[in-house]
């Protein structure tokens, strides 16, 4: 049972180790030129090896976007937690969604998924379980917005696809260098303010 468990501890940590690798390789390139073989280099690893724990490229990909997201979502519940007024917490929650810049490793991996998930079932699955948790945020900060008087009553199930539109939008002129993201979280906020405050 040790030895089982010490072998499946190792296969932790070898995934992690690629999964870092192909982050270091979206940061670099476009998502099409990444190849498991520059993978499998970074990662100090032969390309079979590689290959045992992922089986192909699209699955490096697909596990890493997974395991990157809920790196973030882990952290995006820790910063949300820690901001006690509900417009200071949108605005963290609307600085953590939006890219830093055109090379922002999340939001390379999000517009892989968006183009996959049309031909890719499992990569389509990955991308909505992610964006459900963003949009549960979301919907906490504004429900709690409207509890404390902050913030008016609104139709949840309008407001939440409408500010996830804007916010995405948004996040695509932040990657091609049309806005700044401090640009991007002003216009996000100023339209949120239009919609929520009483």
């Amino acid at each position: 049972m040790a030895e089982r468990t010490k072998t499946q501890e190792r296969g932790r940590r070898a995934r992690i180790k690629v999964m870092e690798a192909a982050l270091a390789e979206v940061a670099e390139r476009p998502v099409a030129d990444i190849q498991v073989q520059r993978i499998a280099e970074r990662a100090g690893m032969s390309p079979a090896r590689v290959l045992y724990y992922f089986e192909s490229r699209d699955r490096i990909l697909t596990e890493t976007f997974r395991w990157s997201e809920r790196r973030l979502a882990e952290r995006r519940a820790s910063e949300l937690a820690s901001v006690t007024g509900v417009e200071e917490r949108l605005a963290r929650y609307v600085e953590l969604y939006l890219p830093v810049d055109g090379h922002d490793v999340s939001w390379k991996l999000w517009l892989e998924a968006w183009l996959r998930s049309v031909t890719n079932d499992e990569m389509g699955r990955t991308a909505d379980e992610i964006d459900s948790g963003w949009m549960r945020d979301l919907a906490a900060i504004v429900g709690d917005g409207a509890a404390s008087g902050v913030f008016r009553p609104v139709a949840v199930e309008e407001f939440l696809p409408w500010f996830n539109a804007l916010l995405d939008g948004l996040a695509v002129h932040v990657l091609i260098g049309r806005l700044t993201r401090e640009q991007a979280v002003r216009t996000a906020l100023r339209h949120a303010a239009r919609e929520l405050r009483p």
